[in-house]
């Protein structure tokens, strides 16, 4: 290939046949960029590699005869594992019995709902005080204690004396927020009332099985850690994993738009067939882009597609940093001792630039959209890289 860059903007198709879904919701994930991937792959090639597979949407995409997916992310590789594994079982019947409480939530809702609106109403009109409010709350949560704590089974009951104290906290939060808005911008509608009271139980939920996943590891079995991570991974605000100066993850529940979410509907996904087949004929590793490649060699009819971390300050999103030390190890690999075809898909920056143009490389440009801005580090529009050695 002669040494040369191109920088064409490349154009989105969409795919025409039917396809594997990613195994979960996972920050930066290339569900949306499929349309510029597929396209683009290889005329052929025989095994599929993954260094950075993250959710896994271009591993659940792809058509090979052998597959070898690798993350740094101990957590993450753990339930790649554990649903291949001979305790598929035991892991399903816990997230099914973890997605039954998180339903009976509603019936809870449900049954005191005129209470907890009567409780806003008057607070709003100023009929009770804060200081009554909160005790109102206090008799609510101790006269259906029993039912509230019934959303645990004995797997998930460590430290559930908190979660009484959480759906104290968060009704008189709720309550404080609505009576304030209503306040600047006129009352909300019944149902938005409802949603948000209904919002405060289901974050108290979340908040509990968040502080499971704080615990530490030995504390919890590997099996039910995955459960708890996958339920995370759906109901954390937009995704995310952030965690605190301290190492404890700190993402609030997703609010109002989560609480109705189809969880059952993911948890029958991944025990499908089609997700089990592909597991079974994937190699599965845990660490390094490096180590994973230098365990299992790829060769010169393989494909690697490569989704690294991003050039940024920006770090806190998951406890593994990927540096520019890391950076220049991957493109010195890819551009010096890789035998096989690949392509990255990557956010440029100048560091980035210099790392891959001028190489010898096919370089296509396209445009991102974020979902999400957080605290401004992420621009809503920024320039994407494909890169391709073929």
């Amino acid at each position: 290939m002669g040494n040369y860059t191109t920088t064409q903007t490349l154009k989105a198709i969409a795919p025409a046949t039917e396809r594997l879904r990613p195994l979960l919701k996972w920050a930066g994930g290339k569900t949306q960029e499929l349309k510029y991937i597929l396209p683009n792959l290889p005329d052929y090639y025989e095994g599929f590699y993954e260094p950075f597979v993250g959710g896994g949407a271009v591993y659940t995409a792809m058509q090979a005869d052998a597959y070898f997916i690798n993350d740094k992310s101990q957590e993450l590789i753990n339930l790649y594992r554990v649903i291949n594994s001979r305790k598929r079982a035991t892991f399903f019947t816990l997230l099914n019995k973890l997605q039954d409480n998180w339903q009976k939530i509603a019936w809870i809702f449900m049954e005191n709902e005129l209470l907890l609106k009567k409780m806003y109403h008057d607070f709003f009109n100023n009929i009770i005080t804060s200081e009554a409010l909160e005790k109102r709350i206090s008799l609510f949560v101790k006269n259906n204690s029993l039912a509230l704590l019934r959303l645990f089974g004995d797997e998930f009951s460590i430290e559930k004396e908190g979660f009484l104290k959480e759906v104290e906290k968060n009704l008189l939060r709720k309550f404080s927020r609505m009576k304030k808005l209503e306040g600047l911008k006129g009352r909300l509608p019944a149902e938005d009332v409802s949603a948000n009271i209904e919002t405060a139980l289901r974050s108290a939920f979340y908040m509990q099985i968040r502080c499971l996943y704080n615990l530490p590891k030995k504390e919890v079995c590997p099996v039910l850690s995955s459960v708890i991570f996958l339920f995370i991974r759906n109901f954390a605000y937009s995704g995310m994993f952030r965690y605190n100066s301290k190492g404890k993850f700190n993402v609030p529940y997703g609010g109002i738009a989560y609480n109705h979410k189809d969880f059952k509907k993911q948890i029958n996904y991944l025990r499908s067939g089609g997700v089990r087949d592909l597991l079974k004929k994937t190699k599965i590793a845990n660490g390094d882009f490096e180590d994973f490649l230098m365990k299992y060699p790829p060769q010169e009819n393989d494909f690697i597609f490569l989704d690294p971390p991003y050039d940024t300050p920006f770090s806190t999103y998951a406890k593994n940093t990927f540096d520019r030390g890391d950076q220049k190890r991957l493109a010195d690999y890819l551009i010096n001792d890789c035998p096989a075809k690949w392509m990255m898909v990557i956010k440029k920056t100048d560091f980035i630039a210099d790392l891959y143009f001028e190489k010898g490389l096919n370089i296509d440009v396209f445009n991102k959209k974020y979902l999400v801005s957080i605290m401004n580090r992420n621009d809503k529009e920024v320039e994407h890289l494909m890169i391709r050695n073929y």
